[in-house]
Formats: C-alpha cells, sequence, structure tokens
C-alpha cells in the first residue's frame, strides 16, 4: 500500500460512513505510514463482532442495524488508523437472519477499491443462533500486499475437544485451531489462529498439551516452514498453571525453546515478571497496571491474549517484531506494539474486550539472509573478584565469532538467578567480528559471586545464546572459558 493512500484512507472510510449515516468511532490514532517491505499482522477478538450490553446507549443509531453499522465502520476505521495489513479475527459468529457482520467490516474497508479480502471457518457448532453458538475464526487482508490462498488452509481438527459418540461437541465454547499459509514479498509463514477454553477450565490442558506436540514435531522438522500462533489464548501468566501452560506452548527442545511468546500487556514480554504477582481482581494495583487489557472492571475475569512467533522467523528475518509500550516509550528489545483506545474503557469494552496484537514484519531479505539473532557472540571470560571495587569494576569477556558487528545496547548478562542482570546499552559499544570485548560491571545490579556462579549472555529477544558456570575465584583472577 503506498503511503499517500495509507493516510487518506482513513478520512476516506470515515467519509464514507458519515455519508450514510454511519460515522464510525475513532478507536485509535491513525498510526505512521510503514516501509514498502513491511507488513502488519494483528490477532484481534472483536467479542463476536456483537453489540454488548449498554453499546445502544453509547453508539448513536437510532436502531440496531444503525449500530452494528456504526460498530463495522468503526473496527473497519480501526483497521486503517493502526496500518494493518492482516488480521485474524479471533471471534466470528455468523447467524442466520444477519448480515455477515466480517463481510462488513471488509466492505467498509475497501470503499470504492476492491483490495481487501475475507475467508472465515465453517466450523459445524451446535446452536448456531445460541450466545455462544457457531463461533469462528475469519481473516481479512489486504490484497495489495499479502496473498492468501483460502483453498490451502487446513482446520486442525485433531487439537481441538473431541465430540462423544453422537457426534456432539462435549464443549460448545472449544474452537478447532486454524492454519492458512501467508506469503507477503519473499516472506511466507503459517499463521495458526486459535482459541482456547476460558479461564484455564478443562479442557484447556490437553488442549495445550496437543497443539504443544503439534508445534514441537512441526517446528524440530529438518526444514520447518514459519509459525505464527495467534489467537485468544485464555492462559493467565498471573497464576502458576497459567504459567506452566506458556511455557509449553514455547515448546521446549533439547536446543531451546522452538517458540517465543509475546502478550499485550504492558509488562515485558518474559513470565518471570509475573512470578511476584498474585491473582488479578477488580481493582487491584495489577488491574490497574494493565487497563485496556480485556479486563472487565465489574469481573476479574482478566484474560490476557498471546502471539507465539517461530524461532526460524527471528532469526531469518532480523526480529521482525518491533515494541511500543503503552506509556509512550519504546524499547530495543522485539515484542508487541500495544495500542491504546481513544475512547473511556467503560465505552471500549461495549465495543471489545481486547486490544489487537499486532506484529510489524519485513516481507524481503533483499537477496541476504541476516545473521542469526545471537549474532554469533558467546561468553569467553570473566573476571568476578576484580582487585579494585566489585561493584564497579567485575568484568565479563564477549567474543564475536560472526561476520558482522554486534550492538551491545539491549542484550544482558544475568546469573543464575534470572533475576537480576547488567543491561547494556549504547555506552557499551559494539563487538566487531571476531573480536573480544571487555563489559565491566559499573554500578549495574547483578553482582558475579566471588564463591562460584553461573553467566548467563541473553540477545536483546530475550533468548539465552550462552551460559558459563564457574566456581570460587581468588582476587584478580581471569577466567578463561573455551
Amino acid at each position: 500500500m503506498k503511503r499517500a493512500l495509507l493516510h487518506s484512507l482513513p478520512l476516506v472510510a470515515f467519509f464514507i460512513a458519515a455519508a450514510l449515516g454511519q460515522q464510525p468511532i475513532d478507536l485509535f490514532s491513525d498510526d505512521v505510514a510503514l516501509n514498502a517491505d513491511q507488513i502488519r499482522l494483528s490477532s484481534w477478538n472483536l467479542r463476536h463482532i456483537n453489540l454488548e450490553s449498554g453499546a445502544a446507549d453509547f453508539l448513536p443509531g437510532t436502531t440496531p442495524a444503525d449500530d452494528f453499522a456504526i460498530l463495522t465502520a468503526t473496527f473497519a476505521k480501526a483497521i486503517k488508523d493502526l496500518g494493518l495489513d492482516l488480521v485474524a479475527v479471533v471471534e466470528v459468529q455468523p447467524r442466520s437472519g444477519e448480515p455477515n457482520r466480517l463481510f462488513q467490516v471488509r466492505d467498509h474497508l475497501n470503499g470504492a477499491a476492491n483490495n481487501w479480502k475475507s475467508d472465515q471457518t465453517a466450523i459445524p457448532y451446535d446452536n448456531p443462533g445460541g450466545q455462544f453458538g457457531n463461533l469462528q475464526f475469519g481473516l481479512l487482508w489486504n490484497s495489495d500486499r499479502v496473498t492468501i490462498d483460502p483453498n490451502a488452509d487446513t482446520l486442525l481438527t485433531p487439537l481441538r475437544q473431541p465430540r462423544n459418540a453422537a457426534g456432539t461437541l462435549t464443549e460448545q465454547t472449544t474452537r478447532i485451531p486454524w492454519l492458512v499459509p501467508v506469503r507477503a514479498g519473499s516472506l511466507e509463514f503459517d499463521l495458526m489462529v486459535l482459541h482456547l477454553k476460558s479461564g484455564g477450565e478443562p479442557p484447556q490442558s490437553e488442549e495445550v498439551d496437543a497443539l504443544q506436540q503439534f508445534i514441537s514435531q512441526r517446528q524440530s522438522a529438518l526444514n520447518p516452514r514459519h509459525l505464527i500462533v495467534c489467537g485468544d489464548w485464555n492462559i493467565r501468566p498471573d497464576q502458576s498453571t497459567g504459567r506452566d501452560r506458556l511455557r509449553k506452548m514455547s515448546a521446549p527442545s533439547p536446543s531451546g525453546n522452538l517458540m517465543r511468546i509475546l502478550t499485550v500487556e504492558n509488562l515485558k514480554p518474559s513470565l518471570s515478571g509475573w512470578e511476584a504477582l498474585g491473582l488479578i481482581t477488580t481493582g487491584s494495583p495489577l488491574a490497574g497496571l494493565v487497563p485496556f487489557s480485556h479486563f472487565n472492571a465489574s469481573s476479574p475475569d482478566t484474560l490476557l491474549d498471546h502471539i507465539a512467533i517461530s524461532r526460524t522467523l527471528d532469526e531469518v528475518f532480523d526480529n521482525p517484531v518491533q515494541v511500543k509500550l503503552a506509556n509512550g516509550t519504546t524499547d530495543l528489545r522485539p515484542g508487541i506494539h500495544i495500542a491504546l483506545p481513544l475512547i473511556s474503557e467503560e465505552n471500549f469494552n461495549k465495543l471489545t474486550d481486547h486490544l489487537p496484537v499486532i506484529l510489524t514484519l519485513r516481507t524481503t531479505t533483499g537477496g541476504v539472509i541476516p545473521p542469526p539473532a545471537s549474532g554469533g557472540l558467546r561468553l569467553t571470560g570473566a573476571m568476578p573478584n576484580p582487585p579494585g571495587d566489585d561493584e564497579q569494576d567485575e568484568e565479563v569477556r564477549i567474543r564475536n565469532t560472526g561476520t558482522q558487528p554486534v550492538p551491545l545496547a539491549g542484550w544482558k548478562i544475568g546469573d543464575a538467578t534470572g533475576n537480576s542482570f547488567w543491561v547494556l546499552n549504547q555506552a557499551d559499544g559494539s563487538v566487531q567480528p571476531q573480536a573480544v570485548v571487555i563489559v565491566k560491571r559499573l554500578g549495574r545490579s547483578m553482582t558475579l559471586n566471588n564463591g562460584g556462579d553461573t553467566i548467563v549472555l541473553i540477545n536483546p529477544m530475550g533468548v539465552t545464546v550462552d551460559q558459563r558456570a564457574y566456581g570460587a575465584v581468588s582476587s584478580g583472577q581471569t577466567l578463561s572459558f573455551n
């Protein structure tokens, strides 16, 4: 999509909707245009694209049909404002006798053009007219930027909740994961869309185990395709069982995790960040820390959305995910881009109680495959017990075994606890190819214990790329790691 068009389309959509008496609500501010070699992918639970209780008082329509038209125009404008090219809609609820809301969003996106396409699953759930019946998945994509073959998608039926002997779903709220091949420029990947059982209740544990086995087998193949898993996972990282399930979804292997987990919350995308937190309850400090995060002020049912991306995608496509935190600051680590609604939380939750999780992906390597995310950095030595001030003079030596310079900003040096780090910054410089640099502690919190410890080297994505254990050391002794 050309830059001028990207800026003008939200305005065009607005005037088209206004001319029809269907003025959209401004959910999000307009985002900046992307470079030609990038796309934005989003996982967004639109709460079955339905009208929630109280929405009629908030939306300016005079009839339910008017309000639905405003709602679908609002979501279309938000997609435009966020610069999205591919949207996995985690809840679609087509009902007989009603227009298809996914198609309505698509038509608002298109306006006078026809570049936006749509597709949805056809999962035969029971009681399609019920409150939670016929819940399906949908896709919206800009065909000028993204290519999808709807005939090549797959419903991963072995991963769904089994039916009984009569063929009836034993859990109507469980969805069958959807696997869709995607191409954008020279970037190809498979997109898995899922919606796990709510609240961690059965059969969520069995679903997670089945997904872990599927991902592990698939990504451990000799030539695995890149994989992105998105959706409403309904896994709570403030609960120990939730953290265990998130670790399973990262699909551990003997050589390290096969996937990297991201969340939409304004917290670092790390499970260790949740260890000291209690359960989320209404009015708690934690609930105040994660506003607009699938938080319902009248209920403690705060369930977090996630995305997982395969390590192969990280390595080949040069850390494609970019971070923007809720307070407006940016972070050098790859992670989430969190979008803040421009309307009050009360009214936002009448439209959808979820924020979109957004990944910015590079669509071309320019014919050159970048170096792995580790950058070839390795621990080569350390001085845990310097003759001078330990707090200033402890040092770690890092070698670059690769062929490109590696900036140290965003890297971390940790210890065995996993809770304390030297967070490196621009002042720590870069490591030239085949060179060794000495990084000093300089007052940073993590201590290299003189009686023995483990030194851990962590890249900006949070991946441990090297670790070395040592025993007791004397004053001034320099350790050498082979």
